[in-house]
């Protein structure tokens, strides 16, 4: 009978895999298009070239994740691999990374992917290039997505102080600032702007409506008018034609 655990402190292979070909899928695209379009200007087999392109970034995409997944979930990793031979497992140490952690985990995996990836695709003499170079994107790139997670969570977290303190008040979003400049073609309108304008509009309806009544009646009156006016003739010549 298999051993019970806690599936929280494994970490299957197959998972990272599936993360890793979604990042894949994504830096794919990004490659078609880009070689796409530099096939297209500059070499006579376009769609080959988008291929390779799209196949490339995908390499890059899927390394680079996989690679950084792995660092960050090694615990859970080690444990699956305990789970396999029926070993005791221990607790995990890495299911809430530090920054710090995730700029490690990024900055080894941009070395790993740049160093594999830089054999792979370019040859030995592109290895100590593209090491530095995805090292660098690796480091610089965790940093500052660091720092807008940062930035974000403190901006939630005096909105959410805010609110409590009964303070807030929503900021504008980037359409609503634009709207509201100057040489904006638009304008943002309040519920009761909004509820204002609907109402002159609708005055203006029933002005109309009015209006239209009232030329029906004095349409009305004119045929009754002429109608007596017909009666009265009729009634006039019927005489004189009996004598």
């Amino acid at each position: 009978m298999p051993k019970r655990y806690d599936p929280e402190q494994v970490t299957k292979p197959l998972v990272i895999a599936q993360s890793a070909a979604s990042v894949g899928g994504a830096t794919s695209v990004f490659g078609l298009v880009i070689g796409s379009v530099y096939g297209t200007l500059r070499t006579e087999t376009p769609i080959l070239f988008s291929i390779v392109s799209g196949a490339q970034c995908f390499g890059i995409g899927f390394t680079f994740w996989a690679t950084r997944m792995g660092l960050l979930n090694h615990s859970g990793l080690l444990n699956q691999w305990k789970v396999t031979r029926g070993v005791p497992l221990h607790i995990r140490d890495d299911l809430n990374p530090t920054p710090s952690d995730k700029v490690r985990a990024s900055t080894i995996a941009g070395a790993f992917t740049g160093f594999s990836l830089g054999f792979l695709y370019r040859g030995p003499r592109n290895v100590i290039p593209g090491t530095i170079m995805f090292t660098l994107y690796g480091w610089g790139g965790q940093h500052g997505y660091n720092f807008l997670d940062k930035r974000n969570s403190q901006a939630l977290q005096e909105q959410a102080d805010l609110k409590a303190s009964g303070d807030w008040k929503p900021k504008d979003t980037l359409m609503q600032r634009f709207a509201k400049s100057k040489w904006s073609p638009m304008s943002i309108l309040t519920d009761e702007q909004y509820e204002s304008i609907l109402q002159e509009g609708l005055l203006k309806v029933e002005a109309d409506i009015a209006l239209i009544d009232d030329k029906i009646e004095e349409i009305k009156k004119m045929a009754m008018e002429a109608e007596g006016q017909r009666m009265l003739k009729k009634h006039q010549k019927e005489p004189s034609a009996k004598k």
